[in-house]
């Protein structure tokens, strides 16, 4: 799957045969790793920063030389490195902690390619941004739906691999395929590649299982959605305070309402 030329960045990873069974205990495993991830959290964020600010320099380095600025590119693919080990780790993918260096821990391997002739379209201060912003768009709403179906069969997977140490095929590469969905966003997004991403995931094997969950992630956009869009109330003042409120002051004579 991985090595097919239309799916970029290229992501191999061998499947946890013994994953830490503590990490496995309901609610109380997953917020332990929110917590010792922290830090983590923190680094990311402030690399994305970086990145985001390295992205505006190398866009004029484009427009001038045709050409992609290296240390963006090292920086930026560093960057997405740290983001695959602490996503694997906290999806328990692996038990390796992510640590704070931009390197691989050996779990797994992604491997990118340094654009050999950007396109200088893209490359033109945010109008660039503003076409891939939108042509993104479908490619992120079905990189969100997979990726909530993903963390539902992560969490159902606990169980199994609570009781039985093992981490079922189904939850796990959908897992991996939503992680790479993400980097794909992230890397055609920054201009390490202006070929759209793919939308392919692996279906061949637990179908069933994986349309379920993928089922499942799209309920929960749009009720995400639905909730999103609902108007909000009007805040007049204290007489939108309560309707008892409302209804006693429109039955006061006019001129001791107030307005």
């Amino acid at each position: 799957m991985a090595s097919e030329n239309s799916i970029y960045p290229e992501l191999t990873i061998t499947k946890i045969k013994t994953p830490n069974r503590s990490w496995a205990i309901p609610i109380l495993g997953g917020f332990a790793k929110i917590i010792i991830l922290i830090p983590v959290f923190a680094e990311i964020a402030i690399l994305f920063l970086y990145v985001f600010i390295l992205q505006i320099i190398n866009s004029f380095f484009v427009l001038f030389s045709k050409k992609y600025w290296p240390y963006s590119f090292e920086i930026s693919v560093g960057v997405y490195n740290l983001v695959a080990k602490t996503t694997f780790f906290f999806y328990g993918l692996s038990d390796k902690y992510p640590g704070f260096n931009l390197k691989l821990n050996g779990d797994f391997n992604i491997k990118y390619e340094m654009p050999k002739a950007p396109g200088i379209f893209f490359a033109i201060p945010l109008l660039g941004v503003l076409a891939r912003a939108i042509l993104i768009i479908p490619y992120a709403i079905f990189t969100q739906v997979i990726g909530n179906g993903a963390k539902v069969g992560v969490v159902a997977s606990s169980i199994p691999v609570f009781f039985n140490g093992r981490y079922p095929d189904s939850t796990f590469e959908l897992a991996r395929d939503s992680v790479r969905l993400s980097l794909s966003q992230f890397a055609y997004f920054a201009g390490i590649s202006d070929k759209y991403p793919s939308f392919k995931i692996d279906l061949k094997n637990n179908q069933t299982i994986k349309i379920a969950l993928i089922i499942i992630g799209t309920m929960m956009l749009l009720s995400q959605w639905k909730f999103n869009s609902k108007p909000k109330v009007k805040d007049d003042g204290w007489r939108n305070y309560s309707p008892y409120m409302q209804q006693y002051q429109n039955q006061m004579p006019p001129r001791y309402q107030f307005r």
